[in-house]
């Protein structure tokens, strides 16, 4: 998550906008604790099971533009400087 922090922030004026999804509802009071943890400020949502069947791996970010169209998937961990690259592409 401190990698997601650090896009938030960095983008935060160029509207950009990071949101969290916890897939599982299971983990909800383990997902408070990580967020609480790593002092993240971008919101977190909980699926309501119509996202979760088209996610087979985690993490994945999703990069969307304000008309809803997928621009980026990206499956696995990368570094601020990896998704800095993706998002720039797009602004």
């Amino acid at each position: 998550m401190p990698v997601l922090e650090g896009l938030n922030k960095k983008y935060a004026n160029k509207n950009v906008a990071v949101l969290g999804i916890l897939l599982d509802p299971q983990r909800e009071e383990w997902a408070q604790q990580a967020v609480k943890e790593t002092g993240t400020t971008f919101p977190h949502l909980k699926d309501d099971g119509s996202f979760a069947p088209h996610i087979f791996g985690v993490p994945q970010t999703i990069l969307v533009d304000p008309s809803g169209i997928i621009l980026e998937h990206v499956v696995g961990f990368h570094s601020l400087e990896q998704f800095s690259k993706l998002v720039e592409k797009h602004l």
